[in-house]
């Protein structure tokens, strides 16, 4: 950790602490202020009381979010690491005063002040760590606290990691970028011994294991810190489980944790935030079906067969191409059809021989059609897909069924759960438009490997953050 970081995470501990403080006197003066709301006092409560118990609740909490690591954070920390720390530690705090509080009303009798503070605590305290990351980025522009990178390659950086790395916001600085040679390591201990090196990022997935472990070494002989970008064996390799066979041990490659009470509960939540959507969305149906009438004349609906788990299934999204150009014979037909293998020469992921179509500036595509792509309004049907059990909340991306049999044979294992209409992949799409097929299934085994209902949420409420106040992408597809 290097020292700017480490003097940040020593101020936030009092700046965590005034904000409890803060958080429990607006809870404790909406109480007084606002019975109208929350009902009558039945017994009065002093400030200086109430000072008294709350003084005695910040040492804990402080003492709870150290224990999360919420006072070894990087600057280069995400958003949802910090903030999923935040409101376990708070719930824990709850938990604390519920234990000592809540059944002795005579000590604290608000049962509402306790819990308007840990509301009002998460909100404090995430502001106020939202500060400090500003000041830490505006840091950063001006080069300091930096993390000094040294990328090795081969040969290409994949376009997202340049991205990432050589935008000082996200708090690095990249000092060279080096191909696996015999020489590497010569070029290593120069950028050592001057000062500019903290992390090593292998960027080469193709490398062998032995020049890994090299460099592994390297990194751990000199305290850095080292990361690297798996291939598609390594992605799957995160599950295992020992085992042995008559004494001799044996390391198996476990199933998707999708399997038994897991795949009942991924389905209770998709039935319950599917039909949740369904409804705030519908006003926005009206709308958006009014658009696409007064844009061009078809149904509003489009539907077509997409490849799913086990069997095909008809996906539903609101019409963004001319009718006429839609392919399927309740819209364009073999005319349609011709379009789209004339369009195949000019694909823009990976040419005519590409596993996906994609097209800059697609020409069947309406005014309103582009707009409705850009925001992923065209997206909200989906919904019904999910209700209905043919799709995810999340999961792999849903494809065309043409391109679906370039790719099923050889990567059947993307068909071992149903396709969600949110995932990583989408997720990574949103600042990396031409993903490479390969980066897209590196994703997709490792969420069937990884999966939790913890991760479906982390993945749900970046989808949402990125669809309502991200940046959207400048490419038109």
């Amino acid at each position: 950790m290097k020292k700017t970081e480490l003097i940040f995470n020593i101020i936030s501990i009092p700046v965590d602490a005034i904000m409890l403080l803060l958080a429990g006197i607006v809870s404790f003066y909406f109480r007084g202020h606002f019975t109208g709301i929350v009902g009558p006092i039945i017994y009065q409560l002093s400030l200086s009381q109430f000072m008294s118990v709350i003084e005695k609740i910040i040492p804990a909490l402080v003492i709870i979010f150290a224990l999360l690591g919420l006072y070894n954070l990087r600057g280069t920390r995400k958003f949802l690491q910090e903030f999923s720390k935040i409101v376990i530690g708070e719930s824990l705090g709850l938990l604390l005063v519920i234990l000592l509080f809540f059944f002795n009303q005579s000590i604290f009798p608000s049962r509402f002040i306790i819990l308007a503070t840990w509301g009002m605590g998460i909100i404090f305290v995430f502001v106020g760590r939202t500060i400090l990351r500003q000041i830490q980025k505006m840091l950063f522009s001006k080069d300091i606290g930096l993390h000094k990178l040294v990328i090795v390659s081969g040969g290409r950086v994949l376009p997202i990691i340049e991205q990432v790395y050589k935008n000082k916001r996200y708090g690095y600085e990249v000092s060279e970028e080096l191909e696996y040679t015999p020489e590497i390591f010569q070029n290593l201990e120069k950028l050592y011994s001057e000062n500019k090196i903290d992390e090593i990022l292998q960027a080469n997935s193709n490398l062998d294991d032995e020049s890994n472990l090299k460099l592994v070494q390297f990194a751990r002989n000199n305290g850095l810190s080292f990361s690297f970008v798996p291939n598609l064996f390594e992605v799957q390799r995160n599950a295992v489980e020992m085992s042995e066979l008559k004494g001799i041990p044996v390391i198996a490659l476990k199933n998707t944790p999708l399997d038994g009470w897991g795949q009942v509960s991924k389905r209770v939540a998709d039935i319950i935030l599917s039909a949740f959507c369904l409804i705030i969305t519908s006003p926005i149906f009206l709308i958006i079906a009014i658009a696409i009438k007064l844009d061009s004349n078809g149904k509003i609906i489009y539907s077509a067969v997409r490849g799913g788990k086990g069997k095909d299934f008809k996906f539903y999204k609101f019409r963004t191409m001319f009718s006429h150009m839609s392919v399927g014979e309740e819209y364009g037909g073999e005319q349609a059809e011709k379009i789209r293998q004339e369009l195949w020469k000019k694909n823009d992921r990976g040419g005519e021989n590409g596993t996906f179509l994609k097209i800059k500036h697609d020409p069947r595509v309406t005014r309103v059609g582009r707009f409705l792509r850009k925001t992923k309004l065209d997206e909200i049907p989906q919904f019904w897909n999910v209700l209905v059990g043919d799709m995810s909340m999340v999961g792999p991306r849903a494809h065309v069924l043409d391109e679906v049999g370039r790719y099923r044979d050889r990567y059947r294992r993307m068909f071992s759960i149903k396709p969600g209409a949110f995932g990583m992949a989408q997720i990574a799409q949103v600042s990396w438009p031409d993903l490479p097929f390969e980066e897209e299934i590196k994703l997709n085994t490792y969420y069937i490997e990884n999966w939790s209902l913890w991760l479906d949420v982390k993945i749900l409420t970046k989808s949402f953050w990125l669809l309502c106040f991200g940046a959207k992408s400048k490419e038109d597809y």
